[in-house]
């Protein structure tokens, strides 16, 4: 069974949405803020099978979370994750029908 493997970092995450939709921040002033959060940030792996299935791991604890455990940004990321990969395999389909 083929999977794809994906790496969230949420402080990544969190940066790259703040250089996107401010046209007025420095890098230093983002981290700056990021930085200020003093939070810790979600690192996580998910696993996405042909199958529909998942596993997702948290990378600090090397543990296996459910996903109805995700929130915030992490479930963000799953969900336009989970979206891609479905019209991908919708237009490779779509594509051998043709």
């Amino acid at each position: 069974m083929n999977s794809t493997k994906v790496r969230f970092i949420e402080r990544d995450y969190y940066r790259m949405m703040m250089v996107n939709n401010s046209d007025h921040l420095t890098d230093s002033q983002i981290d700056k803020i990021l930085d200020a959060a003093d939070t810790t940030w979600s690192d996580l792996t998910f696993k996405f099978y042909d199958n529909g299935s998942l596993v997702i791991i948290d990378n600090h604890t090397e543990l296996s979370i459910p996903l109805h455990s995700l929130k915030g940004a992490a479930y963000d990321f799953y969900v336009k994750q989970r979206i891609r990969m479905i019209r991908s395999n919708l237009e490779s389909k779509n594509l051998q029908s043709a």
